[in-house]
Order: structure tokens, then sequence, then C-alpha cells
């Protein structure tokens, strides 16, 4: 099969679970009024065939954590692609690599971060406790040593975690960057940003009211859909919106005031092989310049790849799947296969 078509296999909308096809879907949500909860009604307009094979649960300290991987009828002897998320994020946004990289036979797993997507959640979220549950993950679904790891937008923070703490007990042969945030946020620890955090933190209903009341209202001209797209890809909105009106607001908030700053000084960076950057031209979330400078602290890294894709905004594997999907087989796959 030549590299298009499985590019094209990999990124082409599949089916929903619900039996109605793609445009039923959209037509079914075009005409209502109150979308963010009637978009809640059927789960299965927003699930289909890949999910239903592959995902399944773990209990991992006691919390059950969704979880996707092929690991059973994979294979190669290349490493295991692991995804990490963002905040807010959920596993299910990388679909369009998770069946690349099936379609490849290589074996990957993603995660559903706790308190995101459908794993539960914890009662605080210390970022470096969020970075064990993922190892936890790891080992327990593989014995394989051999990994590449892929973080998007606040998982990418998590990703360079997982390395610090983990680098000598795993061979990280590459790192792989989506939409990366600012390599510091020192505005967190501002005293109004920690004041503010600190009230929603304990007062998690304020902020459920603004978004409920506010954004949400908006339905696909909300804010988590407006600077997460670019581009006009109705069905892949309306899968984004069905996960963004069920991320509690207190799992945003404690995310943030969990969040732990890197140590870009590390030798564990100087270790690394290479490392591989993709971003949006248009991404308002993480703006190119936020890129660069994220880029720019991985200089002790050996070898470091900045791609760029053209009218892409944040959601990089949703708005731009076919491009994302071939920039990543060319520039990580083919290295590793």
């Amino acid at each position: 099969m030549s590299r298009e078509r499985i590019v094209s296999d990999a990124t082409r909308l599949l089916t929903p679970s619900s039996g109605l096809s793609l445009d039923d879907v959209v037509q079914k949500y075009a005409t209502k009024t109150n979308l963010s909860r009637q978009i809640l009604q059927d789960p299965q307009d927003f699930s289909n065939e890949f999910w239903t094979q592959f995902q399944q649960y773990l209990v991992v300290d006691g919390s059950r954590l969704r979880v996707c991987h092929n690991l059973p009828i994979q294979h190669g002897d290349g490493p295991v692609y692991v995804f990490i998320h963002g905040l807010g994020g959920n596993m299910t946004q990388f679909e369009p690599l998770l069946r690349l990289l099936n379609e490849l036979n290589e074996g990957f797993l993603a995660i559903d971060l706790p308190g995101f997507g459908y794993s539960e959640e914890w009662p605080k979220y210390d970022m470096l406790e969020i970075t064990k549950v993922v190892e936890r993950v790891v080992h327990k679904l593989t014995e394989r040593k051999k990994l590449v790891v892929v973080g998007h937008s606040m998982g990418c923070h998590v990703a360079m975690h997982f390395i610090l703490n983990f680098d000598t007990e795993y061979s990280i042969r590459d790192m792989v960057f989506l939409s990366p945030p600012a390599p510091n946020l020192p505005q967190l620890n501002t005293l109004t940003a920690r004041l503010g955090l600190f009230v929603l933190g304990n007062l998690p209903v304020l902020f459920d009211w603004y978004r409920i009341y506010f954004d949400q209202s908006k339905g696909l001209q909300s804010s988590g859909i407006m600077q997460f797209f670019h581009n006009d890809e109705p069905y892949r909105k309306l899968w984004q919106f069905f996960y963004n009106v069920q991320i509690k607001s207190r799992s945003i908030v404690q995310y943030l005031r969990g969040w732990a700053p890197i140590d870009w000084s590390s030798k564990s960076f100087e270790r690394l092989n290479s490392t591989v950057i993709i971003t949006g031209d248009v991404d308002p979330v993480t703006p190119l310049a936020t890129t660069k400078s994220f880029y720019a602290a991985l200089e002790s890294v050996r070898n470091r790849n900045l791609i760029i894709l053209e009218g892409c905004s944040h959601n990089i594997c949703f708005d731009s799947p076919k491009e994302v999907a071939q920039q990543f087989l060319t520039a990580v796959v083919d290295r590793h296969g």
C-alpha cells in the first residue's frame, strides 16, 4: 500500500457507532438550540469502530483511567508511541496518528489523564504525580523500554517531566511536541493568579457558570472551538464540543494549581537523540512565537526539527489531519520503523 493511501485511510472520518452517517450527525445537531446539553444525549454519535476495538479501562492507584492501545496485536520491534494530551484534552484527539501507527503495525498507547476524557477525577492534580501515573500505565501495559513520547499543549510539559524522572528507566528514542506551550509559565506564580486559582479551586461553580452560560451556550462558536480550529470540518468540531462540555472546571483549575516548572538545565535533555515539534501557524492558544521559544529551550538536544503547518490551529490532529499525519510519518516514524 502506498504511503499516500496509508495516510488517507488513517485520516478519513469513520462512520459513527450510532449507525448514522457523518452528514446525518451534522444535520442532527445543526438546529439544536441548546447544543451543550443535547449533544450529550447520544454518545455513540461520537465514537467509532477504532475506539470500540482499542480503548479499555485500567485502575491505577485506585482510580479508573481510560486508555487506548494496540500492544497485544502489535508485532513490530520498534518503539511504543506514548501520547499525552493537554489541558482539557483527551486521547481521542490523537485518532489520526493512532490509526496511522496501527496501519503501520507500530505500537501505540494513549491515555486520558485523570479528570479528563472518561478518566475519573482526582482530589488534586500535582503535575509530578500525574507524570508518575503516566509511567505506571506505561509500565503496566508494556515491558519494552523503547519509547517515543508525544505530547500536545500542556501534555508537552508532562512529557518533559517524564523525561526528567524516567529517562534512565526507559530508552526514549524521540520526543514529539505538538503545539507546545511556553517553556516556562511564571504568570501562574503571581499573587493575582494564585489568588484567582485558589478562589476558583474552592468555588469551581463560578467557572462552571461562566463556561456554561457565557461560552458553551454559543455552541460551535464557543472559544473551545473557535480557538482550536481554523479549517471547517463540522463533524470534528462537534466531536471536540462533545468532549468540551464534559470537562469539569475543577479539573482545569486544579491542574493549573499543580503546575510544576521544568528544569531546562537537566542533563536528561542532552541524552535525547532528537526531538520534533509540529505546530500550526494560526494557533491563537500557543502562537508561533511561543512554539519557537519552546524550540529554543531545547537547544541541548542534538537534533531538533521544527515543522510549521500552514492554515492550522491548536487542535492540530483534527484541524489538519492529513498534513500532520504525513509529517509525523516522514519526520518521526520513518526514522524508527
